[in-house]
């Protein structure tokens, strides 16, 4: 089977690794603001919530959910669920670059408030809620700042595509046809002492 030589090989390359470099912290964790803006013209501002298990010093694998709202005529507030590989530079004990790629899902409230002159008459105004499932990739980067060993700053921004179809629409290969966004975010980082 031609997959056995190719895992051996990942295999090798990340036990080897471990050995090498400056060792890492066995966990990274990170809580945060963000503002998230959908193109063309739609913001919205949030939290945003994640954890990083390194298995050596340049790699690990990373979880994340955040929640993004806005406060507009259209409640399109957003819930995303990802995870995926994280790369992290460790040359400097006070800075360290790392770069993500995630994938998940992207739950959207797409509630429309309905008035038809209800104020006017002392009547109710009507919010009509809707929410769709959307798959989404994440690729993105930042640094984190030590202030001490095991606390600092995160700075750091993603591109974010969602697949324009929810998932109870999907027939055959899902498209990636869909719809863009773009993200930064800060706030605390915590990580466990290096070993």
């Amino acid at each position: 089977m031609k997959l056995n030589p190719i895992l051996s090989i990942l295999l090798a390359v990340t036990f080897v690794s471990t050995s090498f470099g400056q060792n890492a912290p066995s966990v990274e964790a990170s809580l945060g603001l963000s503002f998230l803006r959908e193109q063309p013209n739609l913001n919205r501002y949030g939290w945003v919530a994640s954890a990083a298990g390194n298995v050596n010093h340049w790699f690990g694998v990373k979880g994340e959910v955040a929640g993004n709202y806005t406060d507009s005529f259209f409640h399109r507030d957003a819930h995303s669920f990802l995870a995926g590989p994280q790369f992290t530079v460790r040359r400097k004990a006070s800075v360290t670059p790392w770069a993500h790629f995630l994938l998940g899902v992207v739950r959207t409230g797409q509630g429309t408030t309905v008035d038809f002159l209800a104020e006017s008459r002392g009547g109710p105004v009507v919010f009509v809620p809707a929410t769709t499932s959307e798959f989404a990739i994440q690729p993105g980067g930042g640094v984190d700042l030590w202030l001490r060993g095991t606390f600092g700053i995160r700075l750091g921004a993603d591109y974010r595509r969602l697949n324009r179809k929810p998932f109870h629409q999907q027939s055959g290969p899902t498209s990636f046809n869909g719809r863009d966004y773009f993200r930064l975010h800060t706030g605390i980082v915590f990580r466990t002492r290096a070993e």
